[in-house]
């Protein structure tokens, strides 16, 4: 199918997450196997023993939402074929690109943050 990951690197990504790479990533919406593909690993690295306390703290879902941010940032200016899992995991465990909580008011993320301070997005300075 046309835009449609190669079969053989979507059963070895299926297989280890860390093999998605910085071009899975751009085609994603070429096809819907490459937008499942993505979410698979993005939930994938979510479970890694590594983000274990971070989806105690934060749910499952937004630490597969802030891996995914981590994925797209750490693929900026890299080859297609870089595989970014790594940087990601570790960037997430660290309080880097962490999604803020969902709420109705701006208050309930304050709330949030003073109780979980680590978990308040960091500013981004000069690049």
């Amino acid at each position: 199918m046309v835009g449609a990951p190669d079969p053989q690197h979507a059963r070895a990504v299926a297989g280890d997450p860390f093999a998605l790479t910085c071009g899975d990533i751009a085609n994603q919406h070429q096809h819907p196997d490459g937008e499942k593909l993505v979410i698979g690993v993005e939930f994938a690295l979510a479970r890694e023993p590594a983000l274990h306390k971070r989806v105690e703290r934060m749910t499952e879902n937004r630490v597969g939402r802030s891996v995914y941010w981590a994925l797209t940032e750490t693929c900026k200016g890299r080859p297609a074929s870089f595989e970014p899992g790594r940087l990601a995991v570790e960037a997430v465990q660290h309080g880097k690109y962490l999604v803020q909580p969902r709420s109705g008011s701006w208050r309930s993320a304050e709330s949030w943050w003073t109780e979980h301070p680590e978990d308040r997005p960091k500013t981004h300075r000069g690049g």
